[in-house]
């Protein structure tokens, strides 16, 4: 607190002192600053080899990717097959497989009414599961 030295007011001031909370700020700030590097422990870890790089695996042939393009074609795998006989080829293919997974794939152009009617199509005929592909599987280009 100071005191009021020659003015109309008589008092004690109460206005607070700024200059000894910044000096004391600053000083935990230098010390903080110089003890943290002290404070920072490391662990002795003993990181694996790296494993050399495996090559590409050859994609599983047993895969049944049901493909369906812009212009309402149906592909079974790299084979086109007409709508109407889409079930009984596909039952036929599910038959004697343990793994009842079909990938479907279409063009962004297809109508998600039709990609549904072909979805269910395959549901109804012996699929357990359906993965759809991001991605659109062009049947007709090469093998790699």
């Amino acid at each position: 607190m100071g005191m009021d030295v020659g003015g109309s007011s008589s008092g004690p001031k109460s206005e607070i002192n700024v200059t000894p909370l910044v000096d004391v700020v600053l000083v935990l700030l230098i010390i903080f600053m110089v003890i943290q590097p002290l404070m920072t422990r490391g662990y002795d870890v003993q990181v694996p080899p790296n494993a050399p790089s495996q090559p590409d695996q050859p994609k599983p042939q047993d895969q049944i990717i049901l493909t369906m393009t812009g212009s309402n074609e149906i592909f079974l795998n790299k084979e086109r097959v007409e709508r109407q006989n889409l079930a009984l080829r596909l039952a036929e293919v599910l038959r004697n497989r343990g793994s009842k997974v079909v990938f479907f794939s279409a063009e962004d152009n297809v109508k998600y009414g039709e990609a549904m009617t072909v979805m269910d199509l395959v549901r109804n005929n012996g699929a357990k599961n359906i993965g759809i592909v991001m991605d659109y599987v062009n049947p007709l280009a090469a093998t790699q």
